[in-house]
């Protein structure tokens, strides 16, 4: 046997103490029965009663039981045991959103961009304590918004969101992990870790595979989001005309989702079109579970069974015994009438 609060067992001295206090007095109390001459009665819940001469006061046996029943039951009594999964970890979630020019195309309805930030704002609301920071990406990378619980300035950074604040155009895969990298590196490391991407395009060159493999090293998964259709459509310019290439060509855009796939196989994520609605919360929560059953052996542990109720529930049945049983009841006060003689 083992105890989870060894501590409590010093409670065990009180009823001891007070069995020896209730022997001492009844030892004295017989021996002053032995000499009176007066009758004795007793008040209790069943009312007032004449008792022989020689009767005592009650052991209170119940309730030195009810106080050792409780201490022991507070010290956290612990035998036997069982195979327990102690699988439980936090969540740290980094956003990084694609604010290139194509995140406007409209092939999505309002565009690609509102789409995304309807996405995340629905995942804001399901999440539950884990720690969510946002990076923006185009042809370079920052930090928006610092890893926090406190959802409502991540909604704040959301709806003011658009192209203009990352002036570089262009989709810089390598630009957004490293931010990415540098943001995990300032946790403990012992949280499940999410780098969910949201993005329309293609990076141009395989330098960002390197910083992909980092990724994985640090249990980091990747679930990537393809914003738009393979049909693609043309990019507003916000003027009522629209974006043109350098040599005045119409820019059409379409998904190009290959890079997105390839980050989520290598970091052991997922990967998802958004052509349909895409519940990231959900996404986030299946791919835990996944985690979780790949570590659940490494996670089970021997742990002792706590058996503080066999102790508690007892020493509350003498408690209240010890309350009806053992201890006087003060009688009601009462009016006597006398009558006035002459």
């Amino acid at each position: 046997m083992t105890w989870g609060s060894e501590q409590w067992l010093w409670g065990l001295a009180l009823p001891a103490l007070l069995l020896l206090w209730n022997l001492f007095h009844r030892s004295r109390e017989a021996t002053r029965n032995g000499l009176a001459k007066a009758s004795f009665a007793t008040a209790g819940f069943a009312g007032v009663q004449q008792t022989s001469r020689r009767a005592r006061r009650p052991l209170k046996l119940f309730l030195v039981l009810a106080l050792a029943l409780l201490a022991v039951s507070m010290a956290q009594p612990r035998w036997g045991s069982e195979r327990r999964v102690t699988f439980e970890r936090s969540r740290e979630v980094i956003i990084a959103m694609d604010l290139s020019k194509s995140m406007l195309a409209t092939d999505l309805k309002p565009n690609r961009l509102e789409r995304a930030k309807l996405v995340v704002d629905a995942m804001l609301e399901s999440l539950q304590g884990e720690s969510v920071g946002l990076i923006v990406f185009a042809g370079t990378a920052f930090l928006q918004s610092p890893m926090s619980p406190d959802y409502q300035i991540l909604r704040n950074f959301l709806r003011e969101l658009d192209p203009s604040f990352v002036p570089q155009g262009g989709t810089n895969y390598q630009q957004m992990l490293n931010t990415a990298l540098d943001s995990f590196k300032q946790s403990d490391g012992r949280a499940d870790r999410f780098l969910i991407v949201i993005s329309d395009g293609e990076s141009l060159d395989s330098d960002w595979k390197n910083e992909a493999e980092k990724l994985r090293t640090q249990n980091v998964k990747a679930i990537c989001l393809g914003v738009g259709t393979r049909e693609g459509s043309l990019i507003p310019d916000g003027q009522g005309g629209y974006h043109k290439d350098p040599q005045g060509a119409v820019v059409f855009s379409k998904l190009e989702r290959s890079t997105l796939m390839e980050l989520a196989d290598i970091t052991n994520g997922v990967y998802r079109d958004s052509g349909t609605w895409i519940d990231l919360a959900a996404l986030v929560e299946d791919t835990v579970k996944k985690g979780q059953a790949e570590l659940k052996e490494r996670e089970r542990e021997e742990a002792q069974i706590e058996r503080y109720h066999y102790f508690l529930a007892p020493g509350l049945l003498f408690l209240l015994l010890s309350i009806y049983r053992e201890f006087p009841a003060m009688p009601k006060a009462r009016t006597i009438n006398r009558k006035a003689t002459a």
